[in-house]
């Protein structure tokens, strides 16, 4: 099986503006390869969301540039930071359980919006709360834009990952789960396959059926499913198998919780890219 390459873009609008029209390294950042896994941060100018953002990526040990990786792209950065991603993709790949990995999301902004009760991870991920304001939807608009048009194309542009969506992968949870939930129908062509976990605010029911075939793996917590929330659960699952979605679904025991995220994470990394 192919490498794969993990990649985390973070939202940070404190450090000074440098813009980067062409998202590229420089030549010493690219061509340098070390026999030990990386994690490197840097910073790129985003037109659409008009503040720097940080990414940090991890390159697996042995990461070349004579390779293509598959890459999973997603949010909620600081889920992937706090839970020690990187020791757990060192440890699998290793222990020879999965192919090399290189994997991309992007870190929340977790800054209160001024004038309103919410941070702007929640306007930039959730489309449904951010259709009810002209202002959030401006939000969410330019934050959908950074994601499509510049943080994708900047990894494509200054690392060797795959540029086909069959091999893309998509990885999000909570808030960021329903972020690729609406991205797999307004941008059908970036994923053909999406690990939603826990979503918990997705209104797809106005869009079209899908334009290309696209497979979802999604879990929840039986805390979770609960009165409004099973049904939204079940209403959800159905829709997207309605719209020709390749629909994977389960139950873990528990509630809106990272530790069984991260475990899910594992089993889908065995699952798509366990070694032969």
């Amino acid at each position: 099986m192919p490498a794969v390459a993990l990649f985390l873009a973070c939202g940070n609008s404190s450090a000074p503006e440098t813009e980067n029209d062409s998202f590229a390294l420089s030549e010493e950042q690219t061509e340098e390869i070390s026999t030990e896994s990386q994690y490197i941060e840097t910073q790129f100018y985003s037109n659409s969301m008009q503040q720097n953002r940080t990414i940090a990526v991890y390159l697996p040990a042995n990461y070349s540039k004579s390779k293509t990786y598959p890459v999973i792209y997603g949010e909620d950065g600081l889920v992937i930071q706090s839970g020690r991603y990187k020791e757990l993709l060192d440890s699998l790949i290793s222990r020879g359980e999965i192919e090399p990995v290189v994997v991309a999301v992007s870190y929340e902004n977790k800054n209160p919006i001024p004038g309103y009760q919410m941070a702007y991870r929640n306007a930039e991920f959730v489309e449904a709360i951010a259709n009810d304001d002209p202002q959030l939807t401006e939000i969410y608009n330019n934050h959908l834009n950074y994601f499509v048009h510049e943080f994708i194309p900047y990894i494509e542009n200054n690392y060797s990952v795959s540029t086909n969506r069959e091999g893309r992968i998509y990885y999000g949870t909570s808030n960021s789960a329903d972020f690729g939930l609406t991205l797999s129908f307004r941008k059908p062509d970036l994923f053909a396959e999406y690990w939603c976990f826990s979503p918990v605010y997705s209104q797809l029911w106005d869009y079209q059926p899908l334009a290309m075939p696209t497979r979802y793996y999604i879990d929840r917590g039986s805390e979770e499913e609960k009165g409004d929330m099973m049904i939204y659960f079940s209403n959800l699952v159905d829709f997207l198998r309605r719209s020709g979605g390749d629909v994977t679904e389960w139950t873990f025991q528990g509630g809106h919780d990272r530790a069984k995220w991260r475990a899910d994470f594992i089993k889908m990394l065995k699952t798509r890219f366990g070694a032969l």
